[in-house]
């Protein structure tokens, strides 16, 4: 799909959710009042999700939600015992390493959203919508 075919799809919704990554980029083709939901999965990165996506929906009148990952929606805890630096102490894990950081938490994690846990982000993006719309109407 080229850009320009994403940029118009992009800018059809009204909500975009994704897990933090290179993809939630689109949100640059949203149109104003949307809605982005950032999945945040662990290994300590809500500051680098605030930073990288959080932080610039503000200024593009984007609503921005977070959702953190709990521990029994990521499948870093079929890798590692629960007790694991993995989860204790992330930092001390990778120490600074982007390698280490990005082999473990980016590479080997996928996500198992717990859809009851989930529901209220959605609500809250259902009820920003409206509020938009509302606003918009009178």
């Amino acid at each position: 799909m080229n850009v320009q075919k994403v940029a118009e799809l992009v800018n059809s919704c009204d909500v975009v959710m994704g897990v933090h990554g290179a993809g939630l980029t689109n949100i640059l083709f949203l149109p104003d009042n949307a809605v982005l939901v950032q999945i945040v999965p662990l290994g300590n990165v809500e500051w680098i999700s605030r930073a990288y996506f959080g932080e610039p929906s503000k200024s593009m009148d984007i609503s921005y939600l977070e959702y953190k990952l709990s521990l029994k929606e990521s499948t870093l805890i079929e890798q590692f015992p629960l007790d694991h630096v993995v989860f204790k102490d992330p930092y001390a894990f990778h120490k600074g390493n982007w390698l280490a950081f990005k082999s473990v938490y980016l590479d080997k994690q996928n996500v198992k959203l717990d859809v009851k846990r989930f529901k209220p982000t959605l609500q809250k993006a259902l009820e920003l919508l409206l509020e938009h719309t509302n606003r918009s109407v009178r």
